[in-house]
C-alpha cells in the first residue's frame, strides 16, 4: 500500500491504537457511588486527551482511545491504570 491508502485504512505509521480496561466495583456500592465513579473516571481520562467507551456496572469492560487520531501512549495507559490501582483500591482490575 502506499502513503495515502495506508491513512485511509489506518494502517502502518497511521493506526491508532488504545486498551482495554476490565475491572469491577464492590458490589455494595449504590447506583449513585457507581455514577460518580463513572463520572470520575471519564474526567480523569478525558483530562488527559483520551475518550473511553464500553459497559459500565458492577464489571466494566472499556476501551480506551486517544480522542483526537493519534494513539495512546503506554505513559498514559498507566496513568489511567495507576488511578484505579491507587486511588481506587477498592476496584478489582481484571
Amino acid at each position: 500500500m502506499n502513503r495515502r491508502q495506508r491513512r485511509k485504512h489506518r494502517t502502518g505509521e497511521f493506526q491508532e491504537l488504545g486498551f482495554d480496561l476490565k475491572f469491577s466495583t464492590p458490589a455494595a456500592w449504590t447506583d449513585a457511588q457507581q455514577l460518580a465513579f463513572w463520572n470520575a473516571m471519564i474526567d480523569e481520562v478525558e483530562k488527559r486527551g483520551l475518550s473511553v467507551g464500553g459497559s459500565s456496572g458492577e464489571t466494566w469492560d472499556v476501551f480506551v482511545t486517544a480522542a483526537s487520531h493519534a494513539s495512546v501512549t503506554p505513559d498514559e495507559r498507566q496513568a489511567i491504570s495507576d488511578i484505579l490501582r491507587l486511588e481506587r483500591p477498592d476496584a478489582i482490575m481484571h
